[in-house]
């Protein structure tokens, strides 16, 4: 899908989370990350079943990041680990957690 696509699903049916990940995602493949973020955050509460994380670790918004993080895991462990572990948006948090990637700190 392409940004144009997104957008197009995103105004026929608004209620599709995956349109709006994926617009984001391709602001963000466009070095647009700043703007995929503000996009993105403003629905996240319209789908909170959604844990994909919108690119604070890519904005330097750690604290943040490892909120939406634990809030990922919480919803479903396994598959969030899985999807993470290989996901380089994400390595600046695990750098900032000191490779302590699954440690829980509350």
């Amino acid at each position: 899908m392409d940004l144009d696509i997104a957008g197009a699903i995103m105004k026929l049916d608004p209620d599709r989370p995956d349109a709006w990940v994926q617009r984001s995602f391709d602001l963000h493949e466009m070095q647009k990350t700043q703007e995929a973020f503000d996009q993105l955050l403003p629905v996240a509460e319209k789908f909170p079943k959604v844990w994909t994380i919108p690119y604070c670790a890519q904005l330097g918004r750690l604290d943040e990041c490892k909120a939406w993080f634990m809030k990922a895991i919480a919803m479903d462990e396994r598959t969030v680990q899985r999807a993470a572990i290989d996901d380089p948006d994400l390595k600046p948090l695990w750098d900032s957690m000191g490779g302590t990637i699954w440690k829980r700190t509350e």
